[in-house]
């Protein structure tokens, strides 16, 4: 593995701009060592049908593809948070398994979802089923296997937690995060109390999936890792709260907003919390529209657009655009207050705009 990046010395007038360095650095040295692990895994066999090596060759395309690697990056800086000490070697191996965790948790939810893409892509399944000449059942199949293959990998990544001189309690936030991440998903499968799911519903999910293995769960591994306290613990929960609830509804935010993408939630027909605050304000004929087109196999572009409009007409647009900004206010007051090193409090700033591109402009746009 690729041994942690170097930290910038970090000083107040520099700071922002030292912490953006440092979070550059470590994305960089995260890539190099997941694709370094990813190549020394690839099986031999001859590519083609009933080969092993194509459908293990998509899930390192998946895995190794373009990524914001934000886990990785959450848990380094969760030790920078609360110690200047050199960081641990192990945390490279720790960021590489939650990598290939994500990874796990992606094609299977790309299954359990029936999605065809991923960001533009073709689905883990998807591109398995056309090595078959298009066979849907040998895809999900192969899916399913590859994605516990990503969660064997990553197991064997996490067996740095298990070393001498690493806290138990790193163990038990790697336990916490993969039940919670589980939970989440079978949240996500229940059957909502309303047609079109509840606001309460909708965090509920947020709160397992996202908030706990997106930002909380790896932070925490990585100050666990530098024998953080029960104050600075719970500083990053706080913080991860805030940042991973903005996270998240930024992103269902673009499934309705931004035109380069595919509506994926929409067409699959989630219960975002947009898609329950536009029921919840919307008029008897807007929400004739969103059961009409909502999740409508073979949805088209002219009515996913027609569903988009209906959903920012209800002003859930601009709804969830205020929950974003209020959470990204709340995660900066906690990075700037809570008891963390001075360069862990760079960290979390430039962190906290990173994982939110653009929201800091409707700051200034509002003001």
């Amino acid at each position: 593995m690729s041994a942690p990046a170097a930290v910038p010395r970090l000083t107040p007038v520099a700071e922002t701009t030292a912490a953006r360095d440092w979070l550059a650095a470590t994305h960089a040295a995260v890539d190099r060592a997941l694709h370094a692990f990813l190549d020394a895994k690839r099986l031999s066999g001859e590519p083609g049908a009933g080969g092993p090596a194509a459908p293990v060759d998509a899930l390192r395309a998946f895995l190794g593809g373009p990524g914001k690697r934000v886990r990785p990056l959450f848990c380094r800086i969760g030790w920078r948070a609360v110690s200047d000490g050199p960081p641990d070697p192990r945390l490279a191996d720790i960021g590489v398994g939650l990598e290939l965790l994500h990874g796990h948790a992606l094609v299977h939810d790309d299954v359990v979802d029936r999605s065809a893409l991923r960001r533009g892509r073709p689905t883990v399944h998807r591109a398995c089923a056309a090595q078959r000449g298009g066979d849907a059942w040998y895809g999900i199949s192969a899916a399913v296997l590859l994605g516990d293959l990503a969660a064997l990998w990553a197991d064997e990544c996490f067996q740095r937690l298990h070393e001498p001189g690493v806290p138990a309690a790193a163990r038990t936030q790697l336990g916490l995060m993969r039940q919670e991440l589980l939970t989440g998903q079978l949240l996500d499968l229940a059957e909502p109390s309303e047609p079109f799911g509840t606001v309460e519903e909708a965090f509920a999910v947020i709160d397992a999936k996202t908030v706990a293995y997106t930002v909380r769960g790896p932070l925490l591994i990585g100050a666990a890792m530098a024998g953080a306290d029960r104050a600075g613990t719970d500083a990053l929960a706080g913080y991860a709260r805030s940042l991973g609830e903005a996270f998240q509804l930024q992103d269902d935010l673009e499934d309705v907003t931004a035109a380069d993408t595919g509506g994926e939630d929409l067409r699959e027909g989630k219960r975002t919390a947009v898609v329950a605050l536009a029921a919840e304000a919307g008029t008897a004929a807007q929400r004739a529209t969103m059961a009409r087109l909502l999740g409508r196999p073979g949805l088209t572009d002219a009515e996913l657009a027609e569903l988009r409009a209906v959903l920012t007409a209800t002003g859930a647009v601009a709804r969830v655009r205020a929950m974003v900004l209020e959470r990204r206010r709340a995660a900066l007051d906690t990075a700037a207050r809570g008891p963390f090193t001075g360069t862990g409090r760079a960290l979390l700033t430039a962190m906290t705009d990173r994982a939110l591109p653009g929201v800091a402009d409707w700051e200034e746009n509002a003001a």
